[in-house]
């Protein structure tokens, strides 16, 4: 069986649609917060494509305005306010960091874990295990001074506690 991050998540909040959307292959359109997170994330991708110059941050802004969807907002208001929190998102971004000093090795890196294998054959508790691929995409792959650094980009506002992802 081969799982994403979110499909299990979906499964953990609520097995039901976790049944409709990876079982029965039921398409929904994607929620307004999906959307505002896909295009920050290809914001965030245009930033770091690799190329002779970073991009401006008004090119950046460009790019997320052209990028923009309005239509998926329920109100002008809700539109504007996303709309709002995006460039705020950016602008802190490019105040915080200076997208030519890292030294990217990837972006959008696809992974997959095999879990359930046995370690080794005479490993009997897991002899019979089935074997799970849970799979992913990691935002962006740094090389520093100290090893690797993996990014991952998050636009929620719901943000688990540093003890609790520990």
């Amino acid at each position: 069986m081969r799982l994403s991050y979110s499909a299990l998540d979906t499964y953990q909040s609520c097995p039901l649609k976790y049944k409709f959307q990876e079982i029965d292959k039921i398409k929904t359109p994607k929620s307004k917060e999906a959307v505002f997170g896909s295009t920050i994330h290809s914001t965030m991708k245009f930033i770091h494509t690799p190329g002779i110059l970073s991009p401006t941050l008004d090119q950046t802004m460009e790019h997320f305005q052209n990028s923009w969807n309005p239509a998926v907002f329920e109100n002008e208001d809700e539109e504007k306010s996303a709309f709002s929190q995006g460039i705020k998102i950016i602008q802190s971004y490019y105040q915080k960091n200076n997208p030519a000093n890292f030294n990217i090795i990837d972006l959008e890196s696809r992974f997959q874990i095999e879990i359930g294998r046995p370690s080794s054959p005479s490993d009997d508790l897991l002899a019979n295990t089935e074997t799970h691929i849970i799979s992913g995409i990691i935002d962006r792959i740094d090389k520093t001074e100290e090893g690797y650094e993996i990014i991952d980009y998050k636009t929620t506002k719901k943000m688990p506690s540093q003890e609790t992802v520990n």
